[in-house]
C-alpha cells in the first residue's frame, strides 16, 4: 500500500512494476484475494474489485464513511463499518445483499461455515449471524471484554482481541460457548491479539504481542494457561509466521520502530534483531518463506531480508509503503 498516494504498488521479482491508483484513503487499507479477483477496502469506505491479471480496478463502490475491516467467503463479502454503525453484506459483484444495523462501531468480521461473526466495539459484544436464515442475528454475546478491537478464526474458535486489558475471548463456533482467557500484563496498556488478520495462532497456541511490555506471551488455548514468553527489544505490534511456521517476525512501536526481530518458533529464541529501515510499518514472508519483505515508511522502500539469517538482500523503491499483501501462487482461497 502506497499510503500517501492512495495507491497499490505492484512488486514483482523485487521491482516496482505497476500501480493501481484511486484505492481511497490509504491510512488503513486491507486487501484480500478471492477465487479470481482481489478486493480492497479503504479507510473512507471504498470497496474495490481488482483484476489481478490486468492490475486494474474493474468495479468500485462506496459502502461507508469509515471502515477498517472486511472479509470474504466463497459467495459473499462482509464489511464491518465504524460509520455508519452497520455491517454490510455484498455479493462478489459488489451488489448489496443485506445491511445489519448495530448501533456501534464494528470490527473483527469473519466468516465460518454458515456463520458471519463480528464484534461491536461500543457495546462490548459479539454477534453471530446465520447466513442461510437471511443473515439473521441468531446470537448476541454480551460483556465479552473491554473495547474489542479485532478477531480471527482459528479452527472452530473465534478469537476476540481487546484494546485494553490482559485478556482475550474465545468463542467456540460449534457450540457458541464463550470464555475469557487471562494472560497477564499491564492493565493500562494496549494489548492486541491478533491485529487485523495477523496469524498469531498456531498449533493451539496464542502468540500475543503484549504491547505494554517488551515481551511476547505464549498461551495454550486448550488449557487457557500461559506456557512461555520471549523478551523483546521494544514494544511489539505485529507478529507473523513464515509459511512453514518455523520463523516468526515482529515489528515495534516507539523508539524501536526501525527494527524487526526474527524468532525461532519451535525453540522460542531470538534469531536476530535487525535494523530494518527507518520506520517498519508491516512485513510479509515470501511464498516459500525464504524471504521477508518489510515496508519502510520513512525510507520510501520495501526492504528484503533472508528470513533465516536476517541479511539484507535488496531495497525496492516504493513511496510511503505500509501494508503488504501477497497474491497467492494460485489465485484461490478456500473459504
Amino acid at each position: 500500500m502506497e499510503r500517501a498516494d492512495s495507491s497499490l504498488g505492484i512488486v514483482s521479482h523485487n521491482k516496482l512494476t505497476g500501480i493501481i491508483k484511486r484505492i481511497g484513503n490509504g491510512t488503513h487499507v486491507i486487501v484480500y484475494f478471492g477465487r479470481h479477483y482481489g478486493y480492497a477496502i479503504s479507510r473512507n469506505g471504498y470497496l474495490s474489485k481488482i483484476d489481478t491479471k490486468t492490475n486494474r480496478i474493474i468495479k468500485q463502490k462506496k459502502v461507508s464513511i469509515d471502515t477498517v475491516d472486511f472479509c470474504l467467503s466463497k459467495n459473499y463479502i462482509a464489511v464491518a463499518n465504524y460509520d455508519p454503525n452497520d455491517v454490510v453484506i455484498l455479493n462478489k459483484d459488489l451488489k448489496t445483499i443485506k445491511t445489519i444495523k448495530t448501533g456501534s462501531r464494528n470490527i473483527g468480521v469473519e466468516f465460518y461455515k454458515n456463520y458471519l461473526i463480528f464484534e461491536l466495539m461500543g457495546k462490548d459484544q459479539i454477534w453471530v449471524v446465520n447466513i442461510s436464515k437471511g443473515f439473521k442475528v441468531v446470537k448476541k454475546i454480551k460483556n465479552i471484554g473491554k473495547l474489542p478491537i479485532d478477531a480471527l478464526v482459528s479452527g472452530h474458535d473465534y478469537i476476540a482481541a481487546f484494546l485494553l486489558g490482559e485478556k482475550f475471548g474465545v468463542l467456540n463456533l460449534n457450540t457458541l460457548e464463550y470464555h475469557i482467557v487471562t494472560y497477564g500484563g499491564k492493565e493500562n496498556f494496549p494489548h492486541q491479539i491478533p491485529h487485523y488478520g495477523i496469524y498469531s495462532i498456531w498449533n493451539n497456541k496464542a502468540f500475543i504481542p503484549a504491547a505494554g511490555e517488551k515481551k511476547l506471551v505464549v498461551m495454550n488455548l486448550k488449557t487457557r494457561k500461559k506456557i512461555g514468553s520471549v523478551n523483546l527489544i521494544g514494544y511489539p505490534i505485529f507478529i507473523i509466521f513464515s509459511p512453514d511456521r518455523k520463523v516468526m517476525a515482529i515489528n515495534y512501536s516507539g523508539s524501536r520502530h526501525d527494527y524487526l526481530t526474527l524468532i525461532d518458533a519451535k525453540d522460542m529464541k531470538v534469531i536476530k534483531n535487525i535494523k530494518a529501515g527507518r520506520r517498519i510499518m508491516f512485513m510479509s514472508f515470501s511464498g516459500q518463506g525464504r524471504l521477508i519483505y518489510a515496508s519502510d515508511y520513512f525510507g520510501n522502500s520495501v526492504n528484503v531480508f533472508d528470513a533465516r539469517t536476517g541479511k539484507e538482500l535488496d531495497r525496492i523503491p516504493v513511496p510511503s509503503p505500509s501494508g503488504i499483501f501477497r497474491v497467492p501462487d494460485k489465485l484461490y482461497k478456500q473459504q
